[in-house]
């Protein structure tokens, strides 16, 4: 009877050994993937960096483009200047 227990306890000390060899195979595989979605957390970072870098630059030609709209409202137009010279031209036409 002994003999019959000691094969019993023998296997499963081999099936204690598998699942044990199994369990590491499964943390090296959720290692591999912790490692993976940290490179891809990198990734969206470096894609963020980039994102407001361009959120930045936007911003600066937007304060470009006010300051041309500016200057440009602080022109007198061609309207304006066209009724300017005429007013001129009609004061200075002998009646």
């Amino acid at each position: 009877m002994r003999y019959e227990d000691a094969k019993i306890t023998n296997a499963f000390v081999e099936i204690t050994n598998e699942f044990a060899e199994i369990t590491n195979e499964f943390a090296e595989i959720t290692n591999e993937f912790a490692e993976i979605t940290n490179a891809f957390a990198e990734i969206t970072n470096a894609f963020a960096e980039i994102t407001n870098a361009f959120a930045k630059i936007t911003n600066e030609f937007a304060e470009i483009t006010n300051a041309f709209a500016e200057i440009t409202n602080a022109l007198p137009s061609k309207n304006r200047r066209h009724r300017h010279d005429c007013n001129n031209l009609a004061l200075s036409t002998p009646a």
